[in-house]
């Protein structure tokens, strides 16, 4: 029943980035309509899932690579279609929706048999250590998916005051804050299972190399060098940085969080 979940909603996300690229050429009403009513169906789909899963394993999903992806799937959703709506943005799932694709994409092709927790995630921290790091990823693949339409000049519409480039400023910041987060709560965590604050571990260095890419760009917004197309290109690289986090070490490099 699960892998025909992921399936199904993979499907109605796939349905709503096509019909998102044939409005960049056809713009009609009534199929920006269609293309967020299959992606709050695939939303709502993602919740059945995510719940599903939560009561198989008796516990809330966050402990391996595929729970992890569709937590992040499910972040990236909410956070755009909550910037859609409240901001009445058109034409800002031609990025976003395909990097929800590639994600369910990716999950599935992780196991998805249900394992007891390592001694190491048996700790009240790995809901919360696991919750910022996904708003957090979620918050900075919006960012970036709206960076890449500036970039590209596609034809994006918000009818609110704030312009493009204060939305994707506004997306880094938050995300930097959670990001923040999960480097306290990950040291306070790694003291009480190994006992050491900071130990150097590969995902350890990567992440604070993504907070220090965030973090530079949020210096360079107050600065007079400043340019929206510089600060695009910043988002994309500090995303890019976030994928090798998540999923290049994981994969990759050997160390304490091999498991995620």
């Amino acid at each position: 029943m699960e892998e025909n979940l992921v399936l199904i909603t993979f499907c109605f996300y796939f349905i709503a980035a096509l019909i998102c690229l044939v409005v960049l050429w056809h713009k009609q009403y009534i199929l920006e309509k269609m293309a967020i009513l299959c992606t709050i169906t695939g939303f709502i789909l993602l919740n059945i899932l995510l719940i599903y899963r939560s009561l198989l394993a008796g516990r809330l999903p966050g402990s391996n690579l595929y729970e992890f992806l569709l937590l992040f799937a499910w972040g990236m959703s909410a956070t755009y279609l909550f910037i859609t709506i409240k901001y009445k943005l058109q034409n800002s799932g031609v990025f976003i929706l395909p990097l929800i694709i590639g994600v369910l994409g990716c999950a599935a092709l992780f196991s998805s048999k249900i394992e007891p927790l390592m001694p190491a995630l048996q700790s009240p921290w790995l809901k919360f250590h696991v919750s910022v790091a996904m708003i957090g990823y979620s918050v900075f693949a919006v960012s970036f998916a709206l960076a890449l339409t500036s970039l590209l000049k596609v034809p994006v519409i918000i009818s609110h005051h704030k312009g493009l480039d204060d939305l994707i400023y506004g997306c880094n910041a938050l995300g930097f804050s959670f990001l923040t987060l999960v480097l306290i709560t990950g040291a306070i965590w790694a003291e009480q299972a190994w006992g050491t604050w900071w130990g150097w571990d590969p995902k350890e260095t990567a992440s604070l190399v993504t907070w220090l890419v965030y973090g530079f760009y949020l210096h360079l917004r107050h600065t007079s060098i400043w340019s929206n197309k510089g600060g695009a290109i910043l988002s994309c690289l500090g995303f890019f940085a976030v994928i090798f986090t998540l999923m290049g070490i994981t994969l990759l490099v050997p160390g304490l969080h091999s498991y995620i």
